[in-house]
């Protein structure tokens, strides 16, 4: 540990608000590096380096002209070595008291310093850690070095995890089990690594409260796969406009048929030019309707808060602007791929 100057300007500046005597901070060789009286920061202080060598307090009874004055140094330890020398200037008999105190509350500050930069040496190498591992998508006997850094930390690669994806605000102190791991992304993007499927009922209630969204892939040694399941699900969520789809499995065939690049251009096209009116965009509500009710006319009807007449016409004219009959099951099969297609161009557009 060193003895920073920064630190110790800090350190001497606020000391010399409550005592009326100058404060200088010397480095392990003795130079000063912070000072009441700034124009001596970088010289040589005569005492400091006898203190040094002598590893021990001594009292400066006695001018030793411009790098030395009358007062006190006291040595600084960290690890039982010298890492500097405290020095007060005035009459030794009312500095020593006030360089015994400073020199504690000192190594009391490097001390806690030292313990920080221990933490975030942990924490960061423990997130890198992290971050690695939920980018795994292949066999874990071909991550020899992630192995290595389980190891030490003691975590087993080879339980089978759920990966929980969750987005939003504040996510810092999103609270999760013990025996859970959680790597923050970004400050909007949570990662979440469970055995249980008891603990994903558990943030799933907590997104609930906090109206956030959370998405959930399958259980697997590979965690990459998982973490993408699970942004994927949150993605379809929003495409679907379905706030209950929270699980990959839930969305595994809409993904595959998303992925696929069937060539629907011609009838996208047609849900785009269909969309460009109040009308043609009612059209398309009530065709979404209909499917999500597995074509049955008269939940169709309620929930659209229409008559069964006006919702045959709009399928009728459902059937002349997209070519492609509703009652048909074949046609609605392709009108609702193409409805997925165009659901997907608006989120997109809208991003």
């Amino acid at each position: 540990m060193k003895l920073e100057s920064e630190l110790a300007q800090s350190i001497v500046n606020k000391m010399m608000r409550k005592i009326p005597y100058n404060i200088n901070m010397m480095d392990e060789n003795g130079y000063i590096i912070a000072s009441g009286s700034p124009e001596r920061i970088n010289t040589l202080h005569v005492g400091a380096r006898d203190a040094i060598r002598q590893q021990k307090t001594l009292i400066m009874e006695r001018s030793h002209g411009e790098n030395g004055q009358p007062g006190v140094n006291m040595p600084v330890h960290f690890n039982d070595k010298i890492i500097g020398v405290i020095g007060i200037t005035g009459e030794p008999e009312q500095v020593v008291p006030l360089a015994a105190l400073l020199s504690t509350a000192t190594e009391l500050l490097l001390n806690q310093s030292y313990a920080d930069q221990q933490k975030l040496i942990s924490e960061t190498y423990f997130n890198r850690f992290l971050y690695q591992w939920v980018q795994v998508t292949d066999s874990l006997e071909k991550n020899q070095s992630l192995l290595v850094d389980a190891q030490k930390l003691k975590i087993d690669l080879f339980r089978d995890r759920y990966a929980i994806v969750i987005k939003g605000h504040h996510l810092s102190d999103f609270p999760i089990d013990s025996k859970d791991f959680k790597l923050l992304i970004a400050s909007n993007n949570l990662i979440i690594l469970t055995e249980y499927e008891g603990n994903i009922e558990k943030y799933k209630h907590s997104c609930l409260k906090r109206k956030l969204d959370v998405g959930i892939g399958h259980s697997t040694t590979k965690i990459g796969i998982s973490v993408a399941e699970a942004q994927k699900t949150i993605e379809l969520s929003h495409i679907l406009n379905d706030s209950q789809l929270k699980y990959y499995e839930q969305v595994k065939l809409i993904d595959k048929l998303l992925s696929s690049n069937l060539p629907l251009e011609p009838l996208l096209k047609c849900f785009v030019e269909v969309n460009q009116t109040t009308s043609g965009q009612e059209l398309l509500q009530t065709l979404t309707a209909f499917i999500e009710n597995n074509g049955n006319m008269s939940a169709t009807s309620e929930k659209l808060h229409i008559h069964r007449n006006t919702l045959n016409y709009r399928l009728k004219k459902i059937k002349d602007e997209l070519q492609l009959d509703p009652h048909n099951y074949r046609d609605l099969f392709h009108l609702y791929i193409g409805s997925l297609y165009f659901a997907k161009f608006v989120y997109e557009q809208q991003k």
